[in-house]
């Protein structure tokens, strides 16, 4: 898959893991730094999907933790991965603010960044639900009465956007057909009947846009997408 990545970590590490990402992703574009402060400034004036720390000598700890969380401050939108041997060393990346922290004598550094770099799909019906999905490390397509053919990890479903009740049979068939799909159904208008043919098919989670508000839907996208997300790159 194409995409960005930018590596920080001493020379013998950068060279090896070069040669191992160009060998089984050698569609990336790559850039290595040798200190982490410069990874970070680097990182914030290009456009880069992945910014990846090797492992490096507990010397050198605080200073790569320093670089996460100065990546996270300076708004990076990519993904942050490090790597290490320790189970402390991996906790305090995370806490500040890595998105993955892995042991590469256990996880192949290449699976980890190919994984890493594929975004969960969602598809989503109405416009605004779509919307949401903006900025995200996501890649949304729309669909209407005709369930999308490949299923997404994440899927989106409006009441408003299906006022026939001949649509939420078959979406609950859909759901329960492919069990690693999470289903949202909104509730936000569509008549009556919709609403109760939406409600009777039983989907969890099933958010009452006027009494819950856009803030819930928000923030289940965002933790089933972490999730979706978090599953491809732990089992890599």
């Amino acid at each position: 898959m194409p995409g960005r990545v930018i590596l920080c970590g001493d020379l013998p590490d950068r060279y090896e893991a070069e040669r191992l990402l160009a060998e089984h992703h050698p569609e990336l574009h790559l850039d290595s730094v040798g200190r982490p402060w410069e990874m970070v400034e680097r990182a914030m004036s290009g456009s880069y999907d992945i910014a990846l720390l090797l492992k490096g000598p507990i010397a050198a700890l605080d200073a790569r933790l320093e670089a996460i969380a100065g990546l996270r401050r300076n708004g990076f939108a990519g993904k942050i991965l490090t790597a290490g041997a320790f189970l402390t060393e991996k906790q305090d990346a995370v806490r500040a603010g890595a998105d993955y922290a892995f042991d590469p004598d256990k996880q192949p550094l290449e699976r980890v960044v190919g994984a890493a770099l594929t975004r969960p799909n969602v598809a989503a019906d109405h416009p605004y639900l779509r919307y949401l999905v903006v900025g995200e490390w996501a890649s949304v397509v729309s669909f209407n009465d005709t369930l999308p053919s490949g299923a997404p990890d994440i899927l989106l479903a409006a009441t408003s956007c299906h006022p026939a009740p001949s649509f939420w049979g078959p979406l609950a068939s859909y759901v329960r057909a492919h069990a690693a799909m999470r289903c949202i159904l909104v509730e936000d208008d569509g008549g009556e009947e919709a609403r109760t043919e939406a409600l009777a098919t039983g989907i969890q989670p099933h958010v009452v846009l006027e009494q819950e508000g856009l803030r819930r839907v928000t923030e289940l996208v965002r933790k089933f997408l972490r999730e979706s997300w978090l599953a491809r790159v732990t089992a890599a």
